[in-house]
């Protein structure tokens, strides 16, 4: 391992076990440090947001000049890109006329982008509601009684309902929250004692 990878992979050992210590010692000297470090964190992170902008930059800027596919898109980008760049250090993020692009052009977007979503589950409940076996049969059974349970005119499916949502979906998203808890908790000491090295080169 050379010198640079031995120093990137002690510096992330030290500064993850003084931020785990701080939430299972009281120690002011740790809380101390664990707060310089988060903020430094933040500092980095800010830094990588300009490097990606920059890279966004001369990514579409390249496109544009050699006119590959799309190159028209990327002229709106640039420029909505700027504008918004240039209104933020003017007026500030709580600006009047950033306040309007955020409400009229960006939300109706995001609202555009997510009802397209209603198409994808409606193609994904098709085919998961199939029925090819006792499983699938029991799924459809188990939708059918959810989705009538939503209309308040049968009071014992809507109890039903209920039964099902509190039960057994809270059961297995309870399990899906732990099995993702444990991925991360295993992820980060994987990364702190060095057994993963993403912060150093390849």
């Amino acid at each position: 391992m050379s010198l640079k990878r031995s120093a990137s992979t002690a510096i992330a050992i030290s500064v993850g076990l003084f931020v785990l210590l701080d939430f299972f010692v009281q120690n002011a000297f740790i809380g101390t440090l664990k707060f310089v470090f988060v903020r430094w964190a933040i500092i980095i992170a800010a830094f990588a947001m300009i490097l990606g902008f920059f890279n966004v930059l001369i990514v579409h800027l390249n496109k544009i000049l050699r006119f590959k596919q799309g190159w028209f898109y990327s002229i709106f980008l640039i420029l909505s890109m700027m504008l918004v760049l240039f209104l933020g250090l003017i007026e500030g993020p709580q600006g009047s006329l950033t306040g309007r692009i955020f409400q009229y052009i960006l939300f109706p977007l995001q609202a555009t982008i997510f009802s397209l979503l209603a198409f994808f589950i409606a193609s994904a409940a098709y085919r998961a509601f199939r029925l090819r076996s006792w499983d699938s049969a029991l799924l459809v059974i188990t939708g059918i009684i959810v989705l009538l349970g939503q209309i308040p005119l049968w009071g014992t499916l809507t109890a039903l309902k209920e039964q099902i949502l509190e039960v057994p979906v809270m059961a297995a998203t309870r399990g899906i929250l732990l099995g993702v808890a444990l991925g991360t908790v295993a992820t980060g000491l994987r990364i702190i004692l060095g057994i993963d090295r993403p912060y150093t080169e390849s």
